[in-house]
């Protein structure tokens, strides 16, 4: 993920909130019924976040979830009991690699381990870290401080071919 160095516009109270529910890795259904909204709604609202953070619009909601944490859009999730976690470092460079990337193969890549070990290995974090699903587990990984806006960044994945080889 490249980060811009143009200033981001600020969000609205109604972006935030629902920045905040992608943080607790709520669906956009699941949002739409938190804040009583029409599910487009929701869908604009995520859209417009998008440009104004300067997220890529195809950016994963992982990736969108740091942005918002990384520009301080939103605050990290609350810490639990349940949600102490200290992943490896094979675990903590998943989670970046998670969190600056959001095809596939780039993200396999920027970890370190094969495309088809990457379900495995994310959804083995995800269930180790009490997360709800991987927007999550980014945002616990903030509250952690395993991320943050002076966390070190993966190397980007090297120039093999389009993203997709290898599946």
């Amino acid at each position: 993920m490249t980060r811009s160095t143009t200033l981001i516009t600020p969000l609205t109270a109604s972006q935030r909130r629902i920045g905040a529910h992608i943080v607790w890795g709520l669906s956009n259904s699941e949002i739409a019924g938190e804040e009583h909204l029409t599910l487009e709604t929701v869908r604009s609202h995520i859209s417009t976040m998008r440009l104004r953070l300067h997220c890529p619009p195809r950016a994963s909601r992982a990736v969108l979830a740091h942005t918002l944490l990384r520009l301080k859009q939103v605050p990290p999730p609350e810490l639990t009991l349940r949600h102490s976690f200290m992943p490896d470092t094979e675990g903590q460079r998943l989670i970046h690699a998670l969190a600056e990337h959001s095809p596939r193969g780039d993200i396999a890549r920027a970890a370190g381990i094969p495309t088809g070990a990457l379900r495995t290995r994310t959804d083995g974090l995800v269930r180790q870290a009490g997360a709800a699903n991987v927007p999550h587990l980014i945002g616990l990984a903030h509250t952690h401080g395993i991320l943050g806006t002076d966390e070190t960044t993966t190397t980007p994945p090297p120039p093999n071919g389009p993203a997709g080889a290898g599946r």
